[in-house]
């Protein structure tokens, strides 16, 4: 498998902005920005875009490993939460923290974290990373509410 993207820059480090544009389509031309990371422009940012990555992959192997322990959860919702600090003048990922929720009628609390635990090994994105990854998860054993992100 085989995934690209293109980015754009134009302008200083501080004061430009960029388009990114992904193969598949699905993000295109979408703004981003260095001052993003920090603030509430209404574009995106590589981190913003990675920490994403991680929470959508991290849903996806949490639901693989649930299957393959014989479990079929209804839904499986990752908040990805990326650090980064300053040090010696260069930004850092120091750390990124999942909190994982998955809904399943009767399900097992201490399974579903360790199925958590195993998705965290198998997910390329965070395998990916120079930077602790923790995770925690948690059962919601009942119906999940409409989805919303």
């Amino acid at each position: 498998m085989i995934r690209s993207a293109v980015a754009v820059w134009k302008g200083s480090p501080l004061i430009g902005e960029g388009l990114v544009t992904t193969s598949s389509g699905v993000i295109s031309n979408a703004l981003y920005a260095a001052g993003s990371s920090t603030g509430n422009d209404p574009c995106t940012s590589p981190s913003e875009m990675l920490v994403a990555a991680v929470a959508s992959c991290m849903s996806l192997m949490v639901v693989q490993e649930m299957r393959r322990e014989g479990m079929k959860p209804e839904l499986v919702k990752t908040q990805s939460t990326l650090t980064m600090d300053e040090k010696k003048g260069n930004w850092e990922i120091t750390e990124i923290d999942l909190d994982v929720t998955v809904h399943l009628a009767g399900g097992n609390e201490k399974k579903v974290q360790h199925a958590a635990k195993i998705a965290k090994g198998k997910c390329p994105i965070s395998k990916a990373l120079n930077c602790p990854v923790k995770v925690k998860a948690k059962l919601h054993a009942e119906q999940p509410e409409p989805v919303t992100v």
